[in-house]
Formats: C-alpha cells, structure tokens, sequence
C-alpha cells in the first residue's frame, strides 16, 4: 500500500520533469480564454485556473500511477494515521491541486530570484507541450476545454517554478557525506542456535545440536577459504541452499542497522573485512555466521541514499520559505473554500 509521504514524492517528481515556454492565451476579465468561456476549478491569488489547466496535472499523474500501480489504485484506502485511511483518488485530488498551488507560488518569485527562460529554452518547453497537446483526443480536448495555449502556460510555469525551487534550496547549500549515507552490503550464512516448531514457537537448539551448527559453519568456512580444485567459484549462496541455512542472506543496510541487528562487536568485526573476503566464524545470539563482504560502501545504494536524504532536507528547508509564501500570495486559500468541486468532478480517475 502507498504511504502518503511516498505519494507527496512521486507528486513532485512528476511536476519537476514538466518542460514549459511563454503562454500566448489571453484571458478575459470574465473568465474566458480566446473568447470562450472556461470552466473554473480554482480561484488563487486572484486567478481563476481552469478546468484545462488543471486537467494537463491531473492527466500525467494518473497516468503515471495507473501505470505504476493499476486502474484499481483508485479504490486504495491509503494511511493517514496509525488508525485512519483515506481513500487514494481523494489525496490525489487534494494533492494536485497543492501542487499546483505550488507551482503558482513558486513561480511569482522569479523576478526575485532572476529566473528567465531564453527563447531557445522557451523553443524546447513549446515543443514538448505540443508534443503533450498532440497525445490528447479530441474528447478530452473538447470535454476539458484545451488548448494549446493551456498546455503551454501550465509546462511553462512548471520549468519556472521547478528552477526557482532550485535556486532556493541551492542556496542552502545541503550536503550528505558518503559516511553519513553508506550503505554495506554483505552476506550472512547463518547456522541457527534456535528452530521454529510447526505451532511457531522459537525453541532453543540443546547443547549437542548446537555444537553441530557450530561444525557445520566449520565445514562451510573451509569450503570457501579451502575449494576443492576445480571448484574455485564455490557460491556462498549455494553453501546456504546446501545446508538448509534458510536464513541466510544479503543485507544491503547501514552502519547503525548493523549495529541494532548484530551489535557492536560483530559491526567492528565487518568493517575490518576488505572487499570481497570472509569473516571467521562468528557466534552471536541467533547462531553461527560467516559473513561474506561484497561491498564496505555500496556505490549505487549508497549513492541513491544519499540523494533521498538530500531530498528530503531540501524539501524540509524549502518548506521553512514555503508556507510564509503561501500567506503573502493567498492568505485566504483553502482547498475546501477555493476549489470548486462541482467543477473539479468533471475529471474522471
């Protein structure tokens, strides 16, 4: 099941990979655009944002998530709390528009943060909306009153707000060291001291039965470090399938989930291993291992840790800038008191 701080992520990935360029539309006082009359489904800073608008959001999320997740995700109920769920079309909902919200606020700030677009610039976010408008069918043309002109505006507005964002958490400079994200990846051939009965109780193994695993770690171990000629590339992961150690397996995980799973004798111990070596055999509480080192520091998770969490503390420092902006530009914005949802409704999940 999604959780809505993995929802919030995807929502605002997908607005950040938007291209965009200048807005020929021209909008009337009445609420009309090229003289036709738009649906409005949110009133914001003394916009009306239409129906059209809106829909261009909508359409690439729920097409990403449906994707990703099935027409089904719609009936998902999603946790709020430990004790509530909400209904996943509903967050989405209320998300888009946050986002687009966002995005409004965001890019009023350009001017303050000197963000300009060069006409070659302003020439690939056109291309890419036209490519976007071009996909559509003339249902959802029609029904969701587009134009090209929309398209354009709503791409163009998300490159300008997705650079300001930029900008602001640029200036804070945040940084995460490889220490701090290291990820280690090792294999734990593990002989256990304990076995589960069918009725799911954990019985400690008698002393005779443990001193078998302990030989039978023995016997591993020496396999390894001793093959037998011609069998060089023994496979750690075999040996395990060999002895029945069920148990047994990679770990790709941090410094400190080691110690909470192993303690701090047996952490020293991995982090004095090289790369592709084997520990001794090693007793704990759970039994018998032999660690294999594949990796002290896991590049690619390493590295997609790190930019989690540098995410993560952009978005928290943002947030410091954000809702002080969200009160200047609209103080008086609500999801329930600004959007039409009469009007919203007309876009189906």
């Amino acid at each position: 099941m999604l959780k809505k701080s993995k929802l919030y992520n995807i929502i605002l990935v997908l607005l950040l990979m938007f291209g965009q360029v200048l807005s020929g539309c021209t909008r009337t006082e009445d609420g009309t655009e090229n003289g036709e009359k738009m649906d409005v489904v949110l009133k914001f800073a003394g916009e009306d944002i239409s129906l059209g608008e809106v829909y261009v959001y909508a359409n690439t999320i729920v097409e990403q998530y449906e994707k990703s997740y099935g027409d089904s995700v719609w009936g998902m109920e999603v946790p709020i709390s430990e004790t509530e769920t909400e209904n996943m079309e509903t967050i989405t909902r209320k998300d888009i528009i946050e986002s687009i919200v966002r995005v409004k606020v965001l890019s009023s700030k350009a001017e303050e943060y000197n963000i300009k677009l060069s006409a070659d610039e302003e020439d690939k976010i056109t291309r890419q909306a036209d490519a976007f408008y071009k996909n559509l069918t003339d249902k959802q043309i029609e029904e969701m009153q587009l134009t090209r002109d929309i398209v354009v505006k709503v791409y163009k507005e998300n490159e300008i707000a997705g650079r300001v964002y930029n900008k602001v958490v640029g200036n804070a400079g945040i940084e995460v060291s490889d220490e701090d994200a290291r990820q280690t990846t090792f294999y734990d051939l593990v002989f256990e001291k304990y076995s589960v009965g069918n009725d799911g109780k954990v019985k400690e193994l008698s002393e005779d039965e443990q001193t078998v695993q302990y030989e039978r770690a023995l016997q591993a171990y020496n396999t390894l470090v001793n093959p037998v000629s011609g069998s060089e590339n023994t496979n750690i992961e075999g040996l395990a399938e060999f002895y029945g150690a069920s148990d047994s397996r990679y770990y790709t995980v941090s410094p400190s989930k080691i110690r909470e799973m192993y303690g701090n004798e047996i952490c020293e111990m991995l982090y004095s291993l090289e790369d592709g070596s084997y520990s001794l055999v090693t007793e704990s509480e759970y039994g018998y291992h032999i660690f294999y080192m594949k990796a002290l520091t896991d590049r690619d998770a390493t590295d997609k840790l790190k930019e989690s969490e540098i995410s993560t503390k952009e978005r928290n420092y943002f947030a410091t800038y954000y809702e002080k902006w969200l009160k200047e530009t609209d103080s008086g914005y609500s999801y329930d008191k600004s959007v039409d949802k009469d009007v919203y409704d007309k876009i189906q999940f």
